[in-house]
């Protein structure tokens, strides 16, 4: 079994300082990658900027922007992968042009974004009969409105991890997530690393 991981977070720069990011510090991608290796499975994570990396045996693709993540992990899945499990926090926008240099302070700015491509969408496009696991944050939602927002994305993945990053699970080493498919399972706080055996599990 061959699996493809992307984890952390991406940046999108402003100017050659500055840019656009958030808190994931890529543990969950990071727990997922060396429970897989714990399988006999053969693993690459394409990895964000973080200062977390995994264990020895693990072949590690890193990577800084949106579009370098989405690029990479199209390119590593041409090599032939069994399973995609997308935990990466990829941005949703980036600025429409970076600044050379740095922006001088001292002035009112316009920044303009533009949407960022997204990746489940086009590894499912280009690998129809892969198996993709995708990953959902949410922001103070309801159990139902958490268990729906995994649902609409299933027409690209076979199973959708969702979670409530208010809950204070960036930086942590314990998140609690519901398992969206066939059916929905709901995974209590617990380590990131029990997390990760419970969701290879429902995959095997």
């Amino acid at each position: 079994m061959k699996v493809l991981i992307t984890a952390g977070p991406t940046r999108e720069h402003i100017d050659d300082i500055r840019f656009i990011s958030n808190p994931s510090s890529g543990a969950t991608g990071i727990a997922l990658a060396e429970e897989a290796v714990k399988r006999g499975f053969e693993v690459a994570i394409v990895l964000g900027p973080t200062s977390l990396q995994p264990i020895y045996g693990v072949k590690v693709i890193p990577v800084v922007s949106s579009a370098e993540m989405t690029e990479k992990t199209l390119a590593e899945l041409d090599k032939g992968y069994d399973m995609l499990v997308s935990t990466a926090a990829l941005a949703d926008y980036t600025p429409v042009e970076k600044v050379d240099g740095k922006i001088r302070s001292g002035k009112d700015i316009t920044l303009k974004l533009k949407p960022t491509r997204k990746l489940i969408r086009d590894a499912r496009e280009r690998n129809p009969d892969l198996k993709i696991v995708a990953f959902k944050a949410e922001y103070r939602k309801r159990e139902d409105e958490l268990i729906e927002a995994g649902r609409k994305l299933l027409d690209t993945s076979d199973l959708v991890v969702v979670n409530d990053v208010s809950n204070d699970v960036f930086g942590s080493d314990e998140t609690e997530v519901y398992m969206v498919g066939e059916s929905v399972k709901h995974i209590k706080r617990a380590k990131k690393r029990e997390v990760a055996k419970e969701i290879f599990d429902a995959l095997s």
